[in-house]
């Protein structure tokens, strides 16, 4: 299941709408200031009611590069959507297979309380479920409620989110045979919001989100690392330790950033 560079634009030449044109200056840790500045170039665009887009990955030698369709449609009292991306070198798809298609189902009645979702794949390796998983969302008096079980078949693992709203504060519980973790999220103010995570076995992250003039920063601290990152406008930069926070002073950085360019709207060539 392999593609030229080529197909990826077939669809935008033939598409009857616009097209919008972006590229990613690159988002991750390189070793050498070339392949960072190698870019992501993206498109997307819509054309009978079909939402399309596609990206090409010109950092790796093999240039990871995938194509989507999507298309939404209201049955039943339903709004559904499905979409299908065919990639060759941006996947795993098993058995060392790096092309193949990945096909998504999302749908949502029309009170927004019920939710329902599956996902899959197929390649050459074979045709395979993802993950399926429905959320009911229950409103009172005191907040929201939220019950979602899930099933990863990748991993052959169940489990069961319980959630709740109140005010500025949501807690979700995580159920499952292999672990039981509780988030918590709280909007403090305006500007800022912190959220904390915790399992039987103790801490496992914290973060705090910051939104002023410079943008928006986001601190992570887990056991094993610290990171801060900023991002405005299109740009993001961030620094990671990746050793314990004990011992930040002798840990060694990672730097990171990524540019997002929208080079405008094109109309094809009649």
């Amino acid at each position: 299941m392999k593609f030229s560079t080529a197909a990826l634009f077939l669809l935008v030449g033939s598409a009857s709408a616009g097209t919008d044109f972006g590229l990613n200056l690159k988002h991750g840790s390189f070793g050498n200031v070339q392949s960072a500045l190698a870019p992501e170039v993206a498109f997307s665009g819509d054309s009978d009611d079909i939402e399309y887009g596609g990206s090409i990955d010109f950092a790796s030698e093999s240039m990871p590069k995938s194509i989507w369709g999507k298309k939404s449609t209201v049955a039943g009292g339903w709004n559904l959507d499905a979409k299908v991306e065919v990639s060759q070198g941006k996947y795993e798809f098993g058995d060392d297979e790096d092309a193949g298609a990945y096909v998504t189902l999302n749908g949502k009645d029309e009170d927004e309380g019920t939710f329902v979702w599956g996902s899959g794949y197929a390649s050459k390796a074979g045709a395979s479920a993802l993950k399926i998983g429905a959320k009911k969302v229950f409103s009172g008096e005191n907040g929201k409620v939220m019950v979602s079980p899930r099933y990863d078949a990748d991993t052959n693992t169940p489990e069961v989110v319980l959630g709740v709203e109140k005010d500025d504060t949501r807690a979700y519980l995580t159920l499952s045979e292999e672990e039981q973790d509780l988030l918590v999220t709280h909007k403090i103010n305006d500007d800022n919001s912190a959220s904390i995570k915790a399992g039987v076995s103790g801490f496992i992250s914290a973060s705090l989100t910051n939104e002023s003039e410079v943008g928006t920063t986001v601190v992570t601290v887990t056991p094993d690392d610290v990171d801060v990152e900023i991002s405005k406008d299109g740009w993001t930069a961030g620094i990671s330790s990746s050793d314990s926070i004990t011992n930040l002073a002798t840990a060694e950085p990672s730097v990171r950033f990524s540019k997002s360019v929208d080079l405008g709207h094109f109309w094809p060539v009649r």
